[in-house]
């Protein structure tokens, strides 16, 4: 696997691919169900491990409620890659999402 890293940012083992423009995106705006499972787990796992919260905390002490919190805010920084037929790609920031 290989590792780039841009802005920051450190993507490991990306697979090639077309990247689809934010203009032309042709995949729904919501946040699937299964996106959903995966999102809060992988926060939650990540504020278990002293990541750190984005909210402001009412007393919450469950990674997941917290993760949930930051869901509903808005402020979970986690981009979902979405992959096409064609084998090209669409990444959705998981802000720009709606979720229900």
């Amino acid at each position: 696997m290989d590792a780039t890293q841009t802005n920051g940012e450190v993507a490991v083992g990306t697979i090639p691919g077309e990247s689809q423009p934010n203009k032309t995106r042709v995949t729904t705006p919501y946040l699937t169900k299964y996106e959903r499972a995966r999102v809060l787990g992988t926060r939650a796992l990540q504020i278990s491990m002293n990541a750190p919260v984005l909210v402001q905390l009412d007393g919450e002490s469950d990674p997941l409620q917290i993760a949930l919190k930051e869901l509903s805010q808005g402020k979970i920084p986690l981009i979902i890659r979405r992959y096409l037929p064609d084998g090209s790609f669409e990444d959705w920031s998981v802000s720009e999402l709606i979720s229900e």
